[in-house]
């Protein structure tokens, strides 16, 4: 591009007063726009961490209404677009979403909800940078605009200047100089200006006279290239000292370069620290067939692989081993490339000890072999121990069954036989012995059904969970005649499980629920299923007395009670059982309650509805 001096300097003067107020401008809105949206991921933080604390309560407890307060504070910060809370057995807990507020980039924060020590749920916050990006925006346009009054006046200024002071004396200077390109030096360069440019045209004339010594010039430019070819040699030399320098390097290393000549079956160069490898001298190294040689028996096939294939272009890499002169084996991984040049074919690679790495694999190796077989004893032992405890157990219960039926039996002798000759209080700690007694008994029964459950194997068929259900709440009326429950049933419910197994479960969940809802005048238990997270989730809900979730952890525990012995019947064993059986169908249960509002169990069955 040709420009005019002229042009050439008001652009110039423009490019140098415009150009650092427009960096200057840029970096500081571009800063503005770095910390804003650094605030807004802060503020985005700070409003999921918030979240996730509050609703620790509401999804433990089930109680949307509770984290609504906290979940409106949230959206009420015009950058959140969409706040979603969920729960990780039921899906979505509490939701709330202003699309009206997506105005640029959108970001997402998630954060997992723990409640002692489980993961409940999580929340979900939907974040926009719109407003500020916008703010930004009409700052950089008010630079702009800024920034075009400020060119408009400096070009007015630029102009007159140019015209008086700077272009009418540079023509006078351009009219001089053709008259000294065109060796017109008769007429001198007057100037009587003593600004820069009146300086300019007494170096004019100070150029005419200096045209005289061009000469003496062009003989300094002669000297001067004769100095840039010596500095040339030395660069040369001092090349050579680093190639000098980087073999050395390479040779000190503990790989070693080779070079050999795959027609002929020789090396040709091998690097000195092969020499410390095997013990042999280098001189041996050069001798013909020497990798068939000192190569292992068992590997001398590999020195044919390394010529033969090397020599058709294929790159070779191999792990072999190695004769030394100790009569040690040396294992080696060798590279090998083939390579053409103006010197002919050349072999070429490294070989690098590896000894140390394959002693390891193979001491490796037979810790493995023993290891497998300690744990395969192991096992056999704890098949064993597992045998034994079982009989164990059995021994010990039928042990401690003889003497309760023999006290039982006396008891039942007393008051038969002595039972008029006893007083109120006499009879009545009596029939408290053999109460006792006989809640021993149901207590050992318990403990031998507990432990051969958590051994039992499950055997899936199809059962229809509905149908067991109504036979177990048939059951538990004919047990409570005087009693009567509401049971909301689905109509068909079959599931692949353990007939025998799954109706124990459900037997001591409808149980549980029939015997705490016996204070309710008017008791109902629902037995349904629902799906959350595309997981089937089954559930037995009552409207009894109901439990306190701090409590929960010892729901589930063998003899755990939550309510005073004498207040309920029961030895607290119902509901470990049926844990232990659904975990033996590797599902999971889990419970939530309020205190005189009821309870709700809930199990699932991976396998999941047949139909």
């Amino acid at each position: 591009m040709k420009l005019s001096l002229r042009t050439a300097l008001i652009l110039a003067i423009l490019v140098g007063l415009l150009l650092p107020a427009t960096i200057a401008s840029y970096l500081r809105l571009d800063s503005q726009l770095g910390k804003a949206r650094l605030q807004s991921q802060r503020d985005h933080a700070r409003l999921a961490d918030i979240l996730m604390l509050g609703m620790q309560e509401p999804l433990w407890n089930l109680s949307p209404e509770s984290g609504r307060p906290l979940l409106d504070s949230v959206m009420s910060d015009e950058r959140v677009v969409r706040v979603l809370v969920s729960d990780n057995a039921l899906g979505t807990f509490l939701a709330a979403n202003r699309p009206e507020r997506r105005q640029g980039q959108r970001y997402t924060l998630t954060r997992m909800v723990s409640k002692q020590g489980t993961q409940i749920g999580k929340v979900t916050v939907e974040f926009d940078d719109g407003r500020v990006i916008a703010q930004i925006r009409g700052e950089q346009r008010q630079t702009i605009v800024s920034v075009l009054v400020q060119l408009a006046v400096s070009l007015g200024l630029i102009l007159f200047l140019l015209d008086s002071r700077v272009v009418k004396p540079l023509a006078a200077l351009s009219r001089q100089s053709r008259k000294l390109a065109e060796q017109e030096l008769d007429e001198p360069f007057i100037w009587k200006r003593e600004d820069e440019l009146g300086q300019l045209g007494h170096s004019l004339e100070a150029t005419r006279q200096s045209l005289k010594s061009l000469i003496d010039t062009l003989e300094q430019k002669n000297l001067q290239l004769e100095a840039d070819l010596i500095s040339r040699r030395h660069i040369e030399s001092a090349l050579r000292a680093s190639q000098d320098r980087f073999q050395r390097l390479v040779e000190s290393t503990r790989v070693i370069p080779w070079d050999a000549n795959p027609e002929e079956w020789r090396f040709i160069y091998v690097g000195p620290r092969a020499e410390a490898l095997l013990g042999h001298p280098l001189a041996v190294w050069y001798h013909e067939n020497f990798l068939s040689t000192y190569l292992h028996p068992d590997d001398r096939h590999l020195a044919y692989q390394l010529f033969t294939t090397a020599h058709a272009g294929t790159p070779v890499e191999f792990e072999c081993r190695l004769l030394a002169r100790d009569e040690r084996t040396v294992w080696v991984h060798l590279l090998a490339e083939h390579r053409r040049d103006e010197d002919g074919h050349h072999l070429q690679g490294f070989l690098i000890d590896i000894t140390a790495r394959k002693t390891a694999e193979i001491e490796l190796e037979h810790y493995r072999g023993h290891l497998e077989e300690g744990i395969e004893q192991r096992t056999r032992a704890l098949a064993a121990a597992n045998h034994e405890l079982e009989a164990f157990a059995q021994s010990v219960a039928h042990d401690l069954r003889s003497p309760l039926r023999t006290i039982e039996g006396y008891i039942e002798v007393l008051l038969d036989d002595y039972g008029e000759r006893l007083d109120g209080r006499a009879r009545s700690y009596v029939t408290r012995m053999r109460g006792t007694m006989r809640h021993m008994g149901a207590l050992i029964d318990d403990l031998l059904t507990l432990s051969r459950l958590s051994r039992s194997e499950v055997r899936r068929q199809p059962v229809d969970l509905a149908e067991l259900a109504r036979g177990i709440g048939e059951e538990l009326q004919a047990l409570h005649p005087e009693r009567t429950v509401r049971l909301t049933l689905p109509g068909r419910l079959v599931v692949s499980a353990d007939p025998k197994l799954i109706r124990i479960m459900l037997y001591n969940l409808f149980d549980n629920a029939w015997k705490f809802t016996a204070r309710n005048p008017d008791p109902a238990i629902e037995f349904g299923i629902t799906e959350a997270n595309g997981q089937q989730v089954f559930h037995l809900q009552d409207n009894g007395v109901g439990f306190d979730m701090a409590q929960v952890m010892r729901l589930f525990l063998p003899f755990q009670r939550l309510h005073p012995p004498g207040e309920f019947d029961g030895n607290g064993i119902g509901l470990a059982i049926a844990q232990a059986l659904v975990r033996l169908h590797g599902g999971r249960i889990w419970a939530k309650g309020v205190p005189g509002q009821g309870a709700a169990f809930f199990f699932t069955l991976p396998e999941g509805r047949l139909r």
